[in-house]
């Protein structure tokens, strides 16, 4: 640290000091600095060096104010302690590195009034954009916005047809990577099959939810295979935490024992499943077939190994970075929606024991751009 003389006050070290110990001009440390080229080797690895040596590190807001644009990036997600997000936020926060970007975590904790502070840009603009998956914002909210406060990419699986100008959305096709997981259960010879994760509010279940169109994917397959989803079993939950599957599946079973497969919201609520059939002596999956979704870390390593759906999280994240540095670097074309692939993988959940687990069903291969 360098000393102030006129305070006596230890201040941050500043360029000038970099360039009076590597004796080059306070230009050439700022062109070492934003990795501009024309910099003689030397010179560069002598400026680090200097850099090293004093301990300086660059102002964001100084940087920002001359280049516009600080390399930071806001991701606002509803709660960490879903292991989903908290997997994805790894994700974004690896390819953001490898992009020279750093990532600010923003939990919404699934307060709706911290969902509208991230979507009317915070109570101050937060790096150069954000990305955004908001759970409890009420579709009207977005039809009454006509733009975005800054750059926005929003994620997640139940927004509106209309989006604000400047803003994109990347999705994973809920309706269809349910409608598979069903399917596959039925394929596996499970025909009193119940769908747990239904969010349950004052007013019924809960719409316009990850839940809700998970639970319509399980429904489309029922009908397809020729079973009517009217009586279907819908067991409602709380909450997607492993506590919920487990007084979820207890609640199931007792007002349906004969249900011989369970379609779960998400893997932990899949994981709570597995602990409460096995309190109640079911055996998984020759009593009772259980799938997943999310692929979390924990699936592989559930007891029986957990069948479920995987989302392809590294493109997702990929994709979006993609959008938000076009959109931060001008671009201002209408909203654009993509979807992104995702796996039905096979473990011995839904299979006999000593099967090999793998990645079963790939159904969109391909980044996809819908039309608007």
């Amino acid at each position: 640290m360098s000393l102030n003389s006129a305070t006596g006050r230890q201040r941050p070290p500043s360029l000038r000091d970099v360039a009076e110990l590597a004796g080059v001009s306070i230009k050439t440390v700022s062109n070492v600095v934003n990795d501009y080229p024309h910099v003689r080797d030397a010179t560069r690895e002598k400026v680090r060096e200097a850099i090293l040596q004093v301990g300086y590190r660059p102002q964001v807001a100084a940087q920002q104010l001359r280049t516009g644009a600080s390399k930071m990036i806001t991701l606002a997600v509803p709660a960490l302690t879903f292991s989903y997000f908290s997997d994805l936020a790894q994700e974004f926060i690896d390819e953001a590195q490898l992009r020279g970007q750093t990532v600010v975590l923003h939990s919404t904790s699934g307060g709706r009034e911290a969902e509208r502070t991230v979507l009317e840009g915070f109570n101050r603009l937060v790096g150069d954009g954000v990305i955004f998956n908001p759970l409890l914002i009420e579709e009207e909210v977005f039809a009454r916005m006509e733009r975005t406060t800054q750059p926005t990419v929003f994620i997640g699986e139940h927004l509106p047809e209309e989006l604000p100008q400047g803003s994109d959305y990347v999705r994973i096709d809920n309706v269809a990577a349910a409608f598979d997981a069903t399917a596959h259960l039925l394929e596996c010879g499970r025909r009193r099959i119940a769908f747990l994760g239904a969010i349950a509010t004052r007013h019924g279940l809960q719409p316009h939810s990850s839940g809700s169109l998970r639970r319509d994917g399980y429904a489309a397959a029922l009908t397809e295979h020729g079973l009517d989803p009217d009586v279907a079993v819908v067991q409602a939950v709380d909450d997607w935490h492993r506590h919920d599957g487990f007084t979820g599946a207890q609640a199931l079973m007792a007002r349906h024992p004969e249900v011989d497969g369970i379609v779960c919201g998400n893997d932990d609520l899949a994981i709570g499943v597995l602990a409460q059939l096995r309190r109640l002596g079911r055996r998984v999956p020759e009593d009772v077939a259980v799938i997943g979704y999310d692929d979390t870390p924990d699936a592989p390593f559930a007891s029986p190994p957990l069948s479920t759906i995987s989302p392809d999280k590294h493109t997702l994240a990929a994709t979006a970075l993609d959008l938000l540095t076009e959109r931060i670097q001008g671009h201002d074309g209408p909203p654009r929606v993509l979807d992104t692939p995702y796996a039905l993988v096979v473990r011995e959940s839904t299979a006999p024991a000593g099967a090999t687990s793998s990645p079963a069903t790939t159904t969109s291969t391909d980044l996809e751009e819908l039309p608007r």
